[in-house]
């Protein structure tokens, strides 16, 4: 069975792809393919949920399951995330919450040869929409940044470094905290 799904992007502007994914396909296959096709740095956390036709978030699917009995989207089929429903919805990073909308446009029974198809496209994701581009996203390695470049990333600079009292009890730190 092949799932034709229209997956849109939560953006001012339009921004959706009408994609062909086979039913044994997992999850975790689908999840790769919409960060890669939206142009979405790989690496970050995401997960499905279940939704109504209101868009009404339900049960999670997560990335990896935490024990045994729960299910990840390693081990759930696109054909089993659909089952029960036509709609769900796609959080890609959730410091930056790249929100899509999947909805089942139709099935087939018959399957073609390619796994993952796009079969349209309309706009893109503006660039303020992808974590590569926060404003204060480092250009470099922060291993490799200055104790200044770390405090402005992280906006520490504008603390007073003798604005922490230091008591009596934390004078023995013995990870040499310097209050």
């Amino acid at each position: 069975m092949e799932f034709f799904l229209r997956v849109i992007a939560d953006t001012d502007d339009t921004v959706l792809k009408e994609v062909r994914i086979k039913g044994a396909a997992s999850m975790m296959n689908l999840h790769e393919h919409i960060f890669n096709e939206f142009g979405l740095n790989p690496g970050e956390m995401a997960s499905f949920y279940y939704s109504t036709a209101n868009w009404d978030q339900g049960d999670e699917l997560p990335m990896f399951a935490m024990d045994d009995d729960m299910p990840s989207m390693e081990g759930t089929s696109v054909e089993q995330f659909f089952s029960g429903t036509k709609n769900g919805l796609y959080v890609y990073n959730f410091l930056d919450m790249n929100i899509f909308y999947l909805e089942v446009v139709k099935t087939e029974e018959e399957e073609g040869f390619e796994d993952f198809v796009v079969l349209s496209s309309v706009g893109e994701l503006p660039k303020n929409e992808s974590p590569s581009t926060h404003a204060n996203a480092p250009s470099k390695d922060p291993s490799e940044m200055s104790e200044e470049e770390l405090n402005a990333l992280y906006g520490l600079d504008d603390l007073d470094s003798g604005a922490l009292p230091r008591s009596e009890e934390n004078e023995d730190d013995s990870l040499g905290y310097d209050y």
